[in-house]
């Protein structure tokens, strides 16, 4: 014999769909009221003026090659940033960023839409929590401002750099050794925080070869290098050691070695191979500070990257896409 079902039987099930129905819909009212994270804001944002760039009318202002080059930079830029933003993170974009990205990028020609991308992606790279975001931003910032000058041509505006570094205001140059330092940062012995020292070091074996290449340079011998050229990237060099947060480094660190460097073998008879794989040296240098320092020591780095890729682009005539980071270093 079928037993009845109480009232209570029958209403039980409905009530258990009504609580897992609210449930879900209370989730996805939170997620959605959730603040977006300024890492995620600072991504969807160089995504969006990546786009703009890419898609947008001054690029077409560039000679074919150049235009082919860069299309190819930028969307290895896109595609290092990560997928697109969702509409959660278009929004918090257009809400907090000043010029919505998303509404294109300025200036009439494809040089200064470069610059001003350039320009917001290595402010976000000095503050961004992410090591891989931060380097990611700042290396498509140090290639759009070196692919400006190239299309800029000689004599052509040098244009202002993306960090002041060698300022006492820049950011964190004021800050003791260790403040503020990144999410991750690498810790001396005895607690202070030294990420800038594998750059400090970069630097000095760099300025050591571009000066004696100079001094071997004279008339610069067909297939060398122009002493000019290889005299400006040692005065670069120089003025990088004499910012605060190099003084920093050695202040932290003291010991650390300069000078007495061998010139590689092939120095002589391969100038150019020799400056580029040094300018090289300190594009990776730069890449491994702007993870885990703080913003002083990313500012410093930033604009090492910056003269670094600059050197590398005169040296060979192109400009790495992402100088410093390695493929599988992503946003993703």
């Amino acid at each position: 014999m079928t037993v009845p079902r109480t009232p209570a039987g029958r209403v039980l099930p409905v009530l258990l769909g009504l609580l897992l129905a609210t449930g879900a819909a209370g989730a996805w009212w939170l997620d959605g009221a959730r603040p977006v994270p300024p890492d995620e804001i600072a991504r969807a944002d160089a995504w969006l003026r990546t786009e703009a760039v890419l898609d947008g009318p001054p690029l077409g202002s560039a000679p074919a090659a150049a235009r082919e080059a860069l299309r190819a930079d930028l969307a290895r830029q896109l595609e290092a940033l990560g997928p697109a933003p969702g509409e959660r993170e278009r929004a918090a974009v257009r809400e907090q960023r000043p010029s919505p990205a998303d509404a294109g990028e300025p200036g009439p020609s494809a040089s200064a839409a470069l610059r001003v991308s350039a320009a917001a992606l290595a402010e976000d790279a000095l503050t961004a929590e992410d090591p891989a975001l931060a380097r990611v931003l700042a290396a498509a910032a140090a290639s759009r401002a070196t692919s400006a000058r190239q299309l800029d041509g000689p004599p052509g505006p040098d244009g202002a750099a993306l960090c002041d570094a060698g300022s006492d205001a820049a950011p964190g140059a004021d800050a003791a050794p260790g403040a503020d330092a990144a999410p991750g940062a690498e810790t001396a012995p005895g607690g202070t925080t030294a990420p800038g020292t594998v750059l400090w070091s970069a630097l000095d074996r760099t300025g050591y070869l571009l000066e004696a290449l100079a001094a071997r340079a004279g008339a610069a011998p067909t297939g060398g290098v122009p002493a000019e050229l290889l005299e400006q990237g040692r005065e670069d060099v120089e003025e990088l050691l004499e910012v605060p947060a190099a003084r920093q480094v050695l202040e932290t660190d003291p010991g650390l070695p300069a000078g007495a460097y061998v010139l590689p073998d092939d120095a002589t008879e391969h100038p150019g191979r020799a400056a580029d794989t040094a300018a090289r040296d300190v594009q990776e240098s730069a890449a491994h500070v702007l993870g885990r320092g703080d913003a002083g020591a990313r500012c410093w780095a930033v604009v090492a990257l910056e003269r670094a890729t600059g050197l590398r682009a005169a040296l060979t005539g192109e400009v790495d896409a992402l100088p410093g980071v390695v493929r599988e270093d992503t946003t993703r």
